[in-house]
């Protein structure tokens, strides 16, 4: 049924562009109107062409008609006053048609002139009597009321009657015709008979005429009104409905189409369909078009228009042909515009396969470029590096400063990290505050490990938010495609335990993966699953390490240091485990058993009479940012009834200058209520005189790293006696941790260092053998502890071998507990 509307439409949509009106039917007053004028026209050359002819065999003949100077002069009259009528409703019909009864006067004007017509063609010998029929015709035509249409047909018998009578009775002149008898005009019956005769065909012709054009009316308001509806529903569609010849020309286009394309139908039909088409797209509409008009389907058809406005708009639909009846082929175009089901789709593309915050790649993705790279580097035989980053204690500064803070920072070092790589590599983010990286087509190591310090170098730079200035670390794994393996997940492990090597050496750096991996990635594994039961089976144990006056030799301080009795792995140092505490989230109840563990130990040696000596305990960046922190070491204090002064926390430069004003805030509270305050690992936190001017500490405690080569290295000792002349400006006490050597003890006591810590003066020793150094309480208590040797005794040397990994301190990670 749509379809035959359809098609019905494309016929009548064919007429109205060759010429026709629009809505042009038998249901319209002013195409009757036009047809009848045009048949007036036609009748009155017929007319005078019959005239002209007749003329012609009666002067062949030397016959005449019999007219009398005054009929000639009224027959030219009527004639010259009928063409001047029908000429004034050829050029002025519009101000007839306002006319009331405009209808019922052109079909009296046409009855009398006919009737002129057979008066002057020989009355009742006349053969144009059928004219009659034919004004009725007209009145059936004109007149859409049936009764009107009899009334008109019975006028025009009552004048071709009335003409009869006034010819009978000679009250007119009839007009004598050369074959004619004249007899006939005054033949009653003849009269009569020919009378009956018109009147009889005249009503028949009224009544059938009426019948016929109203059903041909009717046929055509039904046909108007299927025309409307589907007007109504083509402009009134969502979808675009256009029409265009074979040659492109635009035929005809909806509300919506002109809305898209953001012009009206005048300015679209000056353009083809081509010309609103991106030249790309041209060639495929062409072809389609051809495919039509060889009488194929097109159902699937696609293409993207050309607004006014430039913009571009995805179509879909289908296509069908059609032909006019001036046999001109079109094509017809349903379509509907997708662009905003494009653009969502492009959209969930692009979420499917990027991560949401940084809109960098997601893991799926990366995986597609990894094989890409992959399969490059096979092509072109060079190498592909996967590079798995993961931020150093990012989970501090996202619990202390908020998710929101967090997704900031996220953004920036995405940012940072695609400035360092090539438009040819991927950075996407692997999840969390992991991120990964594919170095495509690159020829060796030295390459990969150049991206690696430009990250680092990077990222190291300060981050400045709100006004709070934050430093961000990261720890980077490398593995190499082919020599660490062929298949991306692979890759992407070993990159991975190759980041875990990174973090165990201390964070901020990079690591190449090697086997060797594999057994610490096992290790960890099993760490990470017994580190759960630790504290419940009571595996942990502490030893303490002496600070000592550089001075007076006496034993200042002790740093308890966490020991880890693994039932299967044996006795594990902290930089085994911290890291691993600080993921699964046990830092903080493990940082309270040592705190815990080490006041009850100080109460023990004051209560065996050995002289009151502080306690140091390493304080995690993820205690600190616990907000009940304060509340339980307080408690823990009141429990074991340890004076507060006789308790000190070190905390790392990195930790504080991650978000430097809330831990000094911290700092502070511990700072009123006696707690002894030391920055540990000084040097290496990118702090500045300005910073430590707020922070209310006690102690600096210059990092291993520049006591290491400290009487040997300009730079170190440079660094160390910079660190140490800052002290004492500050009024602060400064301690060098990682002495070994007596040089590096010579060194720092000529710099006027304050105190030291490290194995020249004793390894990390269990509780009972500290008690007797603290009895003695100097630095001969060593020789004690060691055999009763001074200085670097082959004892401390095997201690060392004991200790293997561990220096000074003994710490392998920045922060411990």
């Amino acid at each position: 049924m749509i379809r035959s509307e359809f098609s019905s439409f494309a016929r009548s949509f064919g007429c109205l562009n060759n010429g026709v009106a629009p809505g042009g039917s038998f249901a319209d007053p002013a195409l009757r109107a036009s047809l009848v004028l045009k048949a007036r026209w036609l009748f009155v050359l017929l007319a005078a062409l019959f005239g002209g002819i007749a003329a012609i065999f009666l002067k062949f003949q030397g016959s005449a008609v019999g007219f009398t100077q005054g009929q000639f002069l009224l027959l030219s009259l009527s004639f010259g006053v009928y063409l001047l009528y029908n000429g004034c409703y050829h050029h002025f019909y519009s101000r007839f048609q306002s006319l009331k009864l405009s209808a019922h006067f052109q079909v009296l004007i046409d009855l009398l002139f006919v009737t002129l017509l057979v008066h002057f063609t020989g009355g009742a010998a006349s053969w144009f009597w059928p004219i009659y029929l034919v004004v009725t015709l007209e009145a059936a035509i004109l007149v859409e009321r049936r009764t009107e249409v009899w009334r008109m047909g019975a006028i025009g018998g009552l004048f071709y009657g009335g003409l009869l009578l006034a010819e009978y009775f000679s009250m007119v002149s009839h007009v004598s015709m050369p074959f004619v008898n004249r007899g006939i005009h005054f033949n009653f019956l003849h009269i009569a008979l020919m009378w009956s005769w018109v009147s009889l065909l005249n009503a028949t012709v009224a009544y059938a005429g009426a019948y016929l054009m109203r059903m041909i009316r009717t046929e055509n308001r039904a046909v108007k009104a299927s025309e409307e509806r589907l007007m109504d529903f083509l402009e009134s569609a969502n979808d675009l409905i256009f029409c265009f010849a074979s040659d492109g020309r635009m035929l005809y286009a909806n509300r919506v189409w002109q809305r898209v394309a953001g012009m009206d139908f005048n300015a679209l039909s000056e353009k083809t369909i081509f010309d609103l088409l991106p030249e790309d797209e041209r060639g495929h509409c062409l072809g389609e078009v051809r495919k039509i008009m060889r009488g194929e389907s097109v159902t699937d058809f696609s293409t993207v228009l050309i607004s006014a406005g430039g913009e571009l708009v995805n179509l879909e639909g289908s296509l069908s042909g059609s032909i006019d009846p001036g046999g001109q082929s079109m094509i017809w175009a349903i379509c509907r515009d997708v662009s905003e089901n494009r653009r969502s789709q492009e959209q969930l593309f692009h979420m499917a396969h990027h991560d949401s915050l940084t809109g960098l790649p997601n893991r799926k993705l990366f995986l597609d470029r990894l094989h890409q790279a992959m399969a490059m580097a096979r092509r072109l035989k060079l190498k592909s590096a996967v590079l798995f980053l993961d931020l150093d204690r990012f989970k501090l500064v996202n619990d202390t400063l908020g998710h929101a803070f967090g997704d900031r920072i996220l953004k920036e070092i995405s940012r940072r990290l695609i400035s360092c790589v090539r438009e040819a590599d991927t950075v996407a983010r692997f999840g969390g505050d992991e991120f990964t990286v594919v170095l495509s087509n690159v020829e060796n190591k030295a390459g990969v490990e150049q991206v690696a310090q430009k990250i680092l170098k990077e990222l190291a730079r300060p981050m400045v938010f709100e006004e709070r200035e934050l430093f961000i670390t990261v720890s980077v794994g490398i593995s190499l495609y082919p020599e660490d393996g062929t298949d991306a997940a692979a890759l992407i492990k070993k990159a991975d335990i190759a980041m875990y090597a990174a973090k165990n050496e201390g964070k901020n750096c990079y690591h190449h993966y090697s086997p060797e991996m594999e057994l610490d990635a096992e290790k960890r594994l099993i760490l990470e699953t017994g580190i759960r039961k630790a504290l419940e089976n009571n595996e942990f144990r502490l030893e303490y390490q002496p600070k000592v006056d550089m001075v007076t030799g006496k034993i200042t301080a002790l740093e308890a240091l966490i020991r880890w009795e693994h039932p299967e792995l044996g006795y594990l140092p902290p930089g085994d485990f911290i890291s691993l505490a600080e993921e699964t989230g046990l830092i903080c109840p493990v940082g309270e058993w040592v705190l815990r563990e080490a006041c009850r130990q100080s109460l023990i040696w004051q209560k065996q009479g050995i002289p009151p000596v502080r306690v140091a305990v390493n304080v995690s960046g993820h205690q600190l940012q616990n907000k009940n922190l304060l509340s339980t070491v307080q408690r823990i204090l009141a429990e074991s009834g340890l004076d507060p002064c006789y308790l000190e926390f070190e905390v790392t430069e990195t930790v504080i200058m991650q978000n430097p004003d809330f831990v000094v805030t911290v700092l502070n509270e511990f700072r009123e209520i006696g707690v002894h305050i030391s920055i540990d690992d000084f040097g290496t936190g990118y702090s500045s005189l300005a910073h430590l001017k707020k922070f209310s500490v006690n102690t600096l405690k210059i990092d291993r790293s520049f006591v290491r080569d400290v009487d040997s290295n300009a730079t170190d000792a440079a660094i160390a006696t910079a660190i140490i002349a800052m002290g004492n400006s500050l009024d602060l006490k400064v301690i060098a941790e990682g002495v070994e050597t007596e040089g590096q003890f010579a060194f720092l006591k000529e710099k006027l260092c304050d105190e030291v810590q490290g194995y020249l003066i004793s390894r990390p020793l269990p509780p009972e053998q500290i008690g007797l150094l603290l009895k003695d309480g100097n630095l001969e208590a060593r020789s004690k502890c060691q055999g009763g040797q001074g200085g670097v005794a082959p004892q401390l040397a095997q201690q060392n071998e004991e200790h293997e990994g561990q220096s000074g301190d003994a710490k392998e990670a920045p922060q411990q507990t």
